[in-house]
């Protein structure tokens, strides 16, 4: 903090360092007497007061001990001691800790300028949300004289009125240069985009919806409003930007003064009240350049208040403590807490939001509107100066800034005021000089500034580093637009047909459909129509293990049967194994049979699409039901034992028609399997062009181009289906004889152990195994066994239903193994044979517009990205180049400290011997409780 007046301070040798105000200064222990070498030059080098308390402050145990008070505040560096940085985490952030790990870069917090114009130049580039950063803001109730702070930190006139000042939060940074001319660049800084939907009531705002109707952005978006080099233009300047910034749907610049539209043809009163929005948590910020600047930045919020002007602004109310609280629990925030001397300091919000936030330790107080305190309250506010009300860690300011007075000498005017006798200033406050004034408090807050920006740098560098790397990696997946458009659009096309022709052919894929062309098959034959061949309610199962009939006392219904039926009481194991549903001469065989967990019938393959259809065919036709169709259909007259035709037809066509479901689930299957083929080669002919316009519209054409043939094919496996159900019909004699001849075997022979069962000529558990598993010499007894049995029964009076039965059956399985075969060549030859043989090529060429005559602008466009990819693209390009403007301003701040130090230790060898190192000074006293 500045000097004391000498007239006070006789005894002081030198000032050191205004660390903090007297009343903290004054719980600060004196260091210990100690023999060890002190640098003069070091202990002069700050022209800073030292921290150790005054005369009139020194604590009561050290006079009671008669000891001199100390006036000088000097510390001996530990040998090895330096300011601590954080471990690398990784490998590459490693190279973060080079020039932070030497103990000369404590010699950063001493170039307060150096550090916090590169911390103004951070928090401009809006990298907060990569890494936190130290910041000063300012907070108060309303009312609380805040405006007039900012404006006497600010060495300028700004607005100090109320109105739009009042309603978006305002960023300062100040810088001193060289040269002569005084600048000031407006501009808005929008985190947040405008949403309105409707009217807001209170409880719109909530903790995921802090600000409504306003919602965060994914990057900041930083518009110039205007650059001006007259100073008395601040202020007009400044409300106009912050009267753009509540219009967030216009375009800002109608709102610059004297070159927007707006700003010329209305006044600014008007178009404050006619803003869109009462509210913005964007951000308008002032960067100030000239000489005699304070080397500073800091946060100006709007005062928290209690009530509104208008009921429909109650929100506000929320909205306003939200964004409050959302500066204040910024861990990195050193806060200056407004609070005036004409008002009651118990009813303070602030305070409050700064408590809950557990921020009192990074709160500096200010006092304001010194000349207008009341006598009454004086001892309330000599408690709140000495720590036993109201205390924040870094203690109380006072100020005194009248709104309507010029600033130009207000340093002069605050130094009569406090210093120079005035009567309106108690003499109470006397022992709290050195606290008064807003040139002390900017020195203040400067340095501590520069402290938490020196102490966090090394994390900060680390954090911006990662991210910058993240940033790249994701710009690499997003590529620009390639050079020769024409060659990539062909080669990745060419490369797409190539493939295509390729993968139709396959091994792995003619496998995966092969394996579905046998269960296809399965399911056809499956469904073959069973037949009950007892005068009793019974079904015998030519496709089980036996064949065996039921017996007559059911223990539960099946639900295929329309007959009630019972499974014997006792069935051997081996009528559990698995076996081929039937066997055919010409080659056609089932897929390999598996365990069938449905009651006794032919096992399932696994995991087949077709198994809900498997039992269609179940109980299909009856001995007594066949009897009653040939009696309907036949004429008067005709033979009882001639049946006719239509009985035929009609019998075998009812089968047929259940094929239509399979059909239709083997096509979807079909273009299942043909889709994820072609799919998986456009993504990987195409993947580098996987957010390009040539891979969307190759993905909606190809879609196309599959869904025509699909339909196509649809419609040609339908006619073949028509084909079998229009009549009977075939030329394959041979085959219908062999399958008629075979049928016919099996329903005799379970007809005949129907009837022996039913005579009780066998017994009734008597198994019978299919012929094809039995040996030469089970056959040749169960023949024997025929002959000798049958001949006591007489002839068998559905000897006629049993023929046509066979009939039925052994045209079905004809009709089948040519349908089975005929769908699955049609699927191969015109479905796959389109992608294999160029068809896809023309058309895809076509869609495209690639075909006869493309233009340069065709290619063109199909390299255009999407454009939510561009957008991203844009977003992390903007990132990325503030993320290297970033890590440009720590590496000039570090070259800079580097090179000074150097410079320092060449011209004192003795400089190492003591310093004065801020970072470890502002510890100490932190954990003294006296910073």
């Amino acid at each position: 903090m500045p000097r004391r007046r000498a007239a006070e301070v006789k005894q002081e040798v030198v000032d050191l360092d205004p660390h903090s105000p007297s009343t903290i200064s004054s719980r600060v222990k004196p260091l210990p007497p100690t023999s060890e070498k002190v640098d003069a030059r070091s202990a002069v080098i700050s022209n800073y007061r030292s921290d150790a308390p005054s005369a009139e402050t020194v604590p009561q145990w050290a006079r009671d001990h008669g000891e001199t008070p100390i006036l000088l505040q000097t510390r001996i560096r530990r040998e090895g001691s330096q300011m601590s940085s954080p471990s690398p985490q990784n490998p590459e952030a490693s190279f973060a800790q080079r020039s932070f790990a030497h103990p000369a870069f404590t010699g950063i917090g001493l170039k307060l300028k150096a550090c916090n114009d590169t911390l103004g130049n951070l928090q401009q580039l809006g990298i907060q949300h990569v890494a936190t950063l130290p910041e000063l803001v300012l907070v108060g109730d309303q009312s609380a004289g805040k405006s007039s702070l900012m404006s006497g930190l600010a060495r300028l006139n700004l607005p100090r009125s109320g109105g739009v000042c009042t309603r978006c939060p305002i960023h300062i940074r100040m810088s001193s240069s060289n040269g002569p001319q005084w600048s000031c660049t407006v501009s808005l800084q929008l985190d947040y985009d405008y949403q309105p939907r409707g009217r807001i009531k209170t409880t719109d705002v909530t903790d995921r919806n802090p600000f409504p109707p306003w919602v965060q952005k994914p990057n900041r978006d930083t518009k110039t409003f205007k650059t001006i080099y007259d100073q008395t233009e601040i202020e007009d300047v400044l409300r106009w930007a912050q009267v753009a910034i509540l219009n967030p749907n216009r375009n800002h610049e109608l709102y610059v003064p004297d070159e927007g539209a707006i700003a010329k043809e209305t006044e600014l009163t008007v178009a404050a009240g006619q803003t869109e929005a009462q509210f913005s948590p964007n951000i308008v910020a002032l960067e100030m350049k000239g000489p005699d600047l304070p080397d500073l930045s800091f946060y100006d919020l709007p005062g928290v208040f209690l009530s509104p002007d208008k009921e429909e602004n109650d929100y506000l109310v929320k909205v306003v403590r939200n964004l409050t609280r959302f500066y204040i629990q910024r861990p990195e925030a050193i806060i200056m807490w407004a609070l005036p001397m004409n008002h009651d300091l118990e009813n303070s919000i602030c305070l409050g939001i700064i408590r809950e936030a557990r921020a009192t330790d990074r709160t500096i107080g200010v006092i304001t509107k010194a000349d207008m305190i009341e006598e009454g309250n004086i001892p309330q506010w000599l408690a709140v100066l000495r720590g036993r009300k109201q205390s924040v860690r870094h203690g109380f300011f006072i100020t005194s800034l009248p709104p309507g007075e010029a600033l130009e000498n207000a340093a002069q005017r605050e130094d009569n005021f406090f210093r120079g006798g005035v009567s309106t200033w108690p003499n109470e406050f006397a022992e709290f000089e050195e606290q008064c004034g807003v040139e002390r408090l900017r020195e203040y807050i400067t340095k501590q500034l520069g402290i938490a920006f020196s102490r966090s740098l090394p994390s900060i560098k680390i954090k911006v580093d990662e991210r910058l790397k993240e940033v790249e990696h994701q710009l690499a997946t997003l590529p620009e637009l390639p050079a020769n458009v024409e060659h990539e659009v062909r080669t990745c096309l060419s490369e797409f047909y190539r493939q295509i022709k390729v993968a139709v052919k396959e091994p792995a894929f003619l496998s995966r459909w092969g394996k579905l062309n046998l269960q296809f098959k399965y399911c056809i034959f499956k469904i073959k129509p069973t037949c009950i061949v007892r005068e009793v309610p019974q079904t015998i199962d030519l496709e089980s293990d036996t064949e065996t009939v039921a017996s007559q006392t059911p223990k539960r219904p099946r639900p295929s049967d329309s007959t009630v039926r019972a499974t014997p009481s006792k069935r051997p194991r081996e009528m559990q194994q698995q076996h081929s549903p039937i066997k055919h001469e010409d080659g056609f065989a089932t897929s390999t049979p598996m365990r069938q967990p449905s009651f006794g019938g032919t096992p399932v393959p696994e995991q087949t699409p077709f198994a809900r259809y498997l039992q269609l065919g179940r109980s299909g036709m009856d001995i007594r039901e066949i009897r009653r169709e040939i009696m309907e259909k036949k004429r008067a007259g005709m033979p009882h034992n001639l049946v006719p035709p239509e009985v035929y037809e009609a019998m075998c066509l009812r089968a047929i028609k259940r094929w239509e479901a399979p059909l239709e689930l083997y096509t979807q299957k079909t273009m299942e399997i043909l889709k994820e083929v072609v799919n998986n080669v456009l993504e990987t002919s195409l993947e580098k062009f996987r957010q390009r316009m040539i891979f969307k519209e190759s993905y909606a054409h190809l879609r196309a181009f599959l869904m025509e043939h699909e339909t196509r094919q649809r419609a040609r496996l339908v006619d073949r289906f028509h084909d079998e159900t229009y009549q009977m019909f075939t030329i394959n004699d041979e085959a219908y004889e062999r399958f008629k001849a075979q049928e016919a075997e099996a329903l005799d022979r379970a007809r005949n152990i129907a009837r022996l069962k039913a005579a009780t000529l066998i017994d009734w558990n008597y198994v019978t195994p299919p012929v094809e598993k039995m040996s030469a010499e089970a056959k040749k007894k169960e023949k024997q066994m025929m002959n000798d049995l049958l001949p006591r029964l007489g002839e068998d009076p559905f000897k006629t239903e049993l023929q046509v039965a066979s009939v039925v059956r052994g045209y079905y399985l004809t009709s089948a193994t040519h349908f089975v075969e005929g769908v699955t060549k049609d699927v191969n030859s015109r479905l796959f044979r389109s992608f294999s043989q160029g068809e896809l090529d023309t058309f895809l060429d076509r869609a495209l517009g690639l075909f006869p005559y493309p233009t340069p602008d065709i290619y063109q466009s199909l390299m255009e990205e999407d454009a939510q990819i561009a957008r991203e693209r844009e977003q992390l390009k903007r990132e990325r180049d503030k993320l290297r403007i970033a890590i440009e301003s720590i590496a000039a701040l570090e070259n800079s400290s580097a090179e000074d130090d150097a410079h320092e230790t060449s011209t004192h060898t003795s400089a190492h011997t003591i310093d004065i190192d801020l970072v470890e000074e502002e510890d100490e006293l932190m954990e003294d409780g006296a910073a």
